[in-house]
């Protein structure tokens, strides 16, 4: 139940890299469930310093390590992941059941958790 009010805080607004893209909303999720602000390690604008940001660890998955450090096995609701789904690439996201909900450039989307290849236990 936590997790959906969290989901029902987040404002619906346009898709913007450094405010409502899919890094932004898994942070948020998990400031609302857990006090932890993680979006203050990382700032960026635009898609290009976003792209630098991530660009330096490797690949998404890397770049949220950084931040959240080893990948657990144990993940829950309400958990960041991270999905990799054909045509789009790697997404981060939240658990929430047998899915991961995730924040795309058309709107906020369930993907089927078997699509998960990382997830962080906070």
């Amino acid at each position: 139940m936590r997790v959906h009010n969290a989901l029902n805080k987040w404002k619906r607004r346009e898709f913007s890299y450094g405010d409502a893209d899919c890094c932004q909303f898994a942070a948020f999720i998990v400031k609302e469930l857990t006090g932890k602000d993680y979006a203050e390690r990382f700032k960026y604008e635009s898609e290009a310093q976003a792209e630098v940001l991530v660009g330096r660890e490797g690949e998404l998955v890397d770049f949220i390590g950084s931040i959240l450090g080893d990948v657990s096995s144990d993940i829950k609701d309400g958990d960041p992941c991270i999905v990799d789904v054909p045509m789009i690439g790697q997404v981060c996201g939240i658990k929430l059941s047998d899915k991961v909900v995730c924040l795309t450039e058309k709107g906020m989307t369930q993907i089927p958790d078997r699509y998960l290849v990382a997830g962080w236990s906070v």
